[in-house]
C-alpha cells in the first residue's frame, strides 16, 4: 500500500486502502473492520499491523 501523503497515512486514507485491498479478495459474506494489532517494525523501521476483521 502507498499513502497519498509522502510521509504518513491519514486515518481516512488508511481505512480506504484497507477497503481497496480487501474488496478485491473473495472472502465470502460480509466482513467488518474490528481493529489493528501492532507487530514489531521490520528491518526498514516500517511499522506492520495485523488487520482484524469479524463476520
Amino acid at each position: 500500500m502507498w499513502s497519498s501523503h509522502p510521509l504518513h497515512f491519514t486515518a481516512l486514507d488508511l481505512l480506504y486502502q484497507f477497503e481497496q485491498q480487501i474488496g478485491q479478495k473473495q472472502v465470502g459474506g460480509y466482513i467488518y473492520f474490528k481493529g489493528l494489532d501492532a507487530i514489531e517494525k521490520d528491518e526498514g523501521r516500517i511499522p506492520m499491523f495485523y488487520l482484524i476483521c469479524i463476520s
